[in-house]
C-alpha cells in the first residue's frame, strides 16, 4: 500500500508482477521477438528469482515460459555489457 497524501492510498505492484501482467494481457506476450521489442532496460534490476516464483504462482505455461524468455534477454544483456 503506497501512500498518495490527503488520505489515499494505492496498491502498487512490484516491477516483477507488472510485467508479468502485461505479459499476461497482451496477445503472443510470451513471444520473445514481442518480449524484446519491449526494450527492456535496467534488467539487473528485476529481482529473476521473484520474477519466476510470481509465473509459478499463477500456474500458466504462458507466464514461465516469458519468466525464462525475460532471463536469458538479461542474461545476453549482461554478457553484451561485460564484451563492451
Amino acid at each position: 500500500m503506497t501512500d498518495l497524501g490527503l488520505s489515499q492510498q494505492a496498491l502498487v505492484a512490484m516491477p516483477e508482477k507488472g510485467l508479468l501482467d502485461l505479459v499476461y494481457l497482451q496477445p503472443g506476450g510470451d513471444a520473445p521477438d514481442y518480449l524484446r521489442e519491449l526494450r527492456l532496460q535496467n534488467l539487473e534490476r528485476l529481482d529473476l528469482d521473484e520474477l519466476r516464483c510470481q509465473a509459478e504462482i499463477f500456474n500458466t505455461p504462458k507466464l514461465r515460459r516469458a519468466a525464462g524468455t525475460i532471463t536469458r534477454l538479461e542474461q545476453d544483456e549482461e554478457q553484451e555489457y561485460e564484451a563492451v
